[in-house]
This record gives C-alpha cells, sequence and structure tokens, in this order.
C-alpha cells in the first residue's frame, strides 16, 4: 500500500504554508535529529552555526513562497533561492525551517549529505526546481 497524504491533510499543510512565517537556518555537521524532542527551533538553535557576513542567529525568513498542482495528485511547494553573502560559514550540513511565531515549530529539516564550507564568499542554497516537498494525495 503507498503511503498518501489525505486531500484535506494536504490542504491544511498547503494553508499553513502561506499563513505562517518560516525562517531558514543552518545546522552543524555534528546535528543528530531526535524526532521524540526536536519539535521547536530553541529544541535545535544550540546546533546553529556561527557566521560571519549577512547570517545572522536564526537564519533568514523564506520569501517568494509558492504552491501549485505538478499533476492531478501532487502538489509541490517551492520558494525561491536563499543567499548569505561576505559570509564565512563553517561545516554546515543540515537546513532547518521554522515558524517564526512564539511557538518555533519546526516545518523541514534538510539533510545536505555531506558538509559545507564557505569562507568570505556567498553561500547559497538552491531549492530543487521541482519544489520543496511535494505532497501525494489520495
Amino acid at each position: 500500500m503507498a503511503n498518501v497524504f489525505p486531500k484535506q491533510v494536504k490542504k491544511e499543510i498547503v494553508d499553513a504554508w502561506f499563513l505562517e512565517t518560516w525562517n531558514v537556518a543552518l545546522l552543524k555537521s555534528t546535528f543528530s535529529y531526535d524526532h521524540t524532542t526536536d519539535i521547536l527551533y530553541s529544541d535545535v538553535s544550540s546546533d546553529e552555526i556561527v557566521a560571519t557576513g549577512t547570517y545572522a542567529a536564526g537564519g533568514t525568513a523564506m520569501a517568494a513562497r509558492s504552491a501549485d498542482y505538478v499533476d492531478t495528485t501532487n502538489y509541490r511547494i517551492a520558494s525561491t533561492n536563499i543567499s548569505w553573502t561576505g559570509a564565512t560559514i563553517p561545516n554546515v550540513r543540515y537546513i532547518v525551517l521554522y515558524e517564526t511565531n512564539a511557538t518555533g515549530k519546526i516545518r523541514l529539516i534538510f539533510d545536505l549529505g555531506t558538509t559545507y564550507v564557505c569562507t568570505n564568499s556567498t553561500f547559497t542554497i538552491v531549492w530543487d526546481a521541482d519544489g520543496l516537498i511535494i505532497l501525494s494525495s489520495s
């Protein structure tokens, strides 16, 4: 049996995508995700990288977010790329997207698969052209 999002759940996720304000923060390569305790940004903020340049603690707000149908059953959530200039960013492996309201709920965590270092340059997150996530509906 395939795992899918029921249409009403997909709608809730997409509605939240537009109603909430999300930040993108970078986490160290030593971060270890625990789904039972890492629920809020404050639960992972001690693993955020310390950087110079335009990167600041807490990350950067996501801009130009969009959502659209890929086909009749799949919905894509996307955003514009994010860059930090003049940045020295050590040992990044994870990206966390979280709500910037009082609760700071974590919405997505991406594992980059390897560690990246940026020295006095521009560090850019280039989101996949197919979107950050694709939700399948039944």
